[in-house]
């Protein structure tokens, strides 16, 4: 956990405290004073702010019960989400977050509450670029394969290069990014075959970058398909027969189905085609007497996809399916049971 001073999990915790409280930072924790009361802060940085980072947070807090026994532990992360908050609030847990929300809580003694939005401080070293993104999720990816067992050590920099689609220089830029973020470490020698990397944070590595995920504009082009059903079985049968000479991979509620289910229906079937595939699949399918185009919406939704995506896909059940975490990551945007389903998933499938 990095608590610098100027560690933005310093700084979440800063804004929330009022000056009148004389906050100062001492080594690792923040020291505010009342009068003859005072008491010790020390923050706990989750990164991106789901549930599945409270719970994480809420494990570590559990686990150094004894070293926290003169301080009081402040969850924070870049924005605390609903679900994220309801499991803090249910521990009594303090928190706080980038945007300025927080409830902080020392039973009979303090108690502050910020739930009105202030402005989070403008910019962050670290941007997530497409590189990133690519790289990032390449890494993730075969790490949930891994399981509970792996060892969260990182393949050679030209081996996750040629998987996630992106030259080797840029990939080792993008390497020393996440050193920096401290989601990754650098092992045995500094350069040369016996260098190595290893995972240091990926449960807060895959939030942020589900986080970064949610926020962005999407997959390029969509089309989509009504069908006179709503058996997602029924369309899986159609797409298999219609885009047999086309790749594709089931991804959000229908791979989730397949990988680890939770909802008790499958409101709408999500699949990946690559980019160059797109019309040409769509075409194909379109063939089906059954099956009718439509400019928005549909119980069929065809995306396109890079290459690096079809090069992570897992078989499930005798379907391709994107990978756990890209599957969460399009559970995650469509919110609201979805959300539910991609946390399920997460816990069961993925495991950090």
């Amino acid at each position: 956990m990095d608590i610098r001073e100027n560690s933005p999990s310093v700084s979440a915790l800063r804004r929330a405290v009022p000056p009148e409280l004389q906050p100062e930072w001492d080594g690792e924790v923040l020291r505010i004073s009342d009068g003859w009361d005072s008491w010790a802060l020390r923050p706990v940085w989750v990164g991106e702010g789901l549930p599945a980072d409270a719970k994480r947070a809420r494990s570590e807090i559990e686990h150094d019960l004894e070293g926290l026994a003169t301080v009081t532990p402040v969850v924070t992360a870049r924005r605390i989400s609903p679900g994220a908050r309801e499991v803090l609030e249910e521990q009594q847990l303090s928190w706080a977050d980038a945007s300025g929300r927080a409830q902080i809580v020392i039973p009979r003694r303090l108690y502050i509450t910020r739930l009105e939005p202030i402005r989070a401080d403008a910019g962050r070293a670290f941007k997530w670029s497409a590189a990133a993104d690519a790289v990032a999720e390449t890494l993730l990816a075969w790490r949930a394969r891994e399981g509970a067992g792996g060892g969260g050590e990182i393949e050679q920099v030209a081996v996750v290069a040629e998987t996630a689609g992106v030259s080797v220089a840029h990939t080792a830029r993008v390497l020393r990014h996440f050193d920096e973020q401290r989601y990754t470490a650098k092992t045995g020698a500094e350069r040369g075959r016996s260098a190595t990397r290893q995972f240091r944070d990926p449960g807060r590595m895959l939030s942020d970058w589900a986080g970064h995920y949610m926020a962005g504009p999407g997959q390029g082009a969509i089309v989509g398909f009504h069908v006179p059903w709503r058996d997602s079985e029924q369309s899986l049968s159609v797409l298999a027969e219609a885009l047999a000479d086309h790749d594709w991979a089931l991804t959000a509620e229908a791979a989730a189905d397949h990988i680890a289910p939770y909802l008790t229906s499958v409101p709408a079937v999500d699949l990946y085609v690559p980019e160059h595939q797109i019309f040409s699949a769509g075409s194909a399918l379109s063939q089906h007497p059954e099956v009718t185009g439509v400019e928005s919406g549909g119980r069929i939704r065809m995306h396109a996809a890079d290459a690096h995506v079809f090069r992570l896909t897992e078989n499930v059940k005798g379907f391709r399916t994107a990978s756990r975490v890209r599957v969460y990551a399009d559970l995650l945007r469509q919110r609201g049971r979805a959300a539910e389903a991609a946390e399920h998933l997460r816990q069961a499938t993925i495991g950090f």
